[in-house]
């Protein structure tokens, strides 16, 4: 692959990042998170490719490939496969400070009460405070940062008496919706899994439908007209489609075939908003210290 096309590949790819790191941080998701699961995905899809003589590649092969180091692979491979089905646990050491910061005030004996519930905290004093769990647990990173976004997620409040009080156990910055998982795993995977399958020079049949249709001098007065006719009309097709499965699909669920199995289906999707080379402009830095 030249270097022109990686670079645009490359481009085009973090365009579609910034949505899913939106979506990512809402949740409480750090980088370190979503970079452990990056490293499984491409060690997990290097293994499962074949050499020219049809040979499983090994350990080796795959650091090659990934740029990793052959003992992070390792690591990867013994730690076992991860996804919707393993869990999350080989990512929770991964976690920010706001979400160590809450395990810490439930979990610590100095910031407990006598019958184990967490303490209203002064943000710093010579006894227990918010600033200690700071410090013991995320380092050199400034309390009042965390401060501030453990109370954008509704985390503490501040009290009358100037302590703080713990309301959340767990770090979800954002009103996230837990739809989004489904919408992830239902209509993010199979359009990547689909261009990954229509790019495979080598694959096995036809390639699969992907089309789109978009303009960039509609006038805005036409755009909600657009909107609720494309709904409409998305909405009529895809249940034209649902029928056509349900009248096909086997009738006595005792036929259904045990282990793996493949689905089949169309998506429909709607967008509104910045194209795909808008979304690779740098966001203007804010000086440190603001929130």
């Amino acid at each position: 692959m030249s270097s022109e096309v990686q670079v645009r590949l490359l481009a085009a790819v973090y365009s579609c990042l910034r949505p899913l790191a939106r979506i990512l941080l809402r949740s409480g998701i750090t980088y370190k998170q979503f970079s452990e699961a990056a490293k499984r995905a491409f060690v997990q899809e290097s293994l499962a490719e074949k050499d020219v003589k049809g040979r499983a590649i090994n350990a080796s092969r795959v650091a090659v490939r990934t740029g990793l180091s052959r003992k992070e692979v390792r690591r990867i491979l013994e730690s076992g496969e991860w996804g919707l089905a393993g869990g999350a646990v080989a990512l929770v050491d991964q976690s920010g400070p706001p979400s160590k910061v809450l395990h810490a005030w439930h979990t610590e004996r100095r910031f407990l009460s006598s019958k184990g519930s967490p303490l209203d905290l002064p943000f710093d004093s010579s006894g227990p405070s918010f600033c200690d769990i700071v410090r013991a647990v995320a380092g050199d990173v400034p309390p009042g940062a965390v401060r501030t976004e453990l109370e954008r997620a509704g985390a503490i409040s501040d009290l009358e008496n100037g302590r703080i009080r713990v309301l959340k156990r767990h770090f979800v910055p954002g009103d996230f919706d837990e739809k989004a998982i489904t919408a992830i795993s239902g209509i993010l995977f199979p359009v990547t899994a689909g261009l990954d399958h229509n790019s495979n020079r080598g694959r096995e049949g036809d390639g699969f439908i992907q089309r789109i249709a978009f303009s960039d001098r509609i006038e805005s007065t036409s755009v909600p007209i657009f909107r609720r006719w494309a709904r409409a009309e998305a909405t009529r097709f895809i249940e034209l489609m649902d029928n056509w499965l349900a009248a096909n699909e086997r009738k006595n669920p005792s036929d259904q075939e045990s282990g793996p199995r493949d689905i089949a289906g169309v998506g429909v999707f709607y967008y509104e908003g910045a194209p795909a080379d808008q979304s690779s402009m740098h966001v203007k830095q804010r000086p440190e210290g603001s929130t």
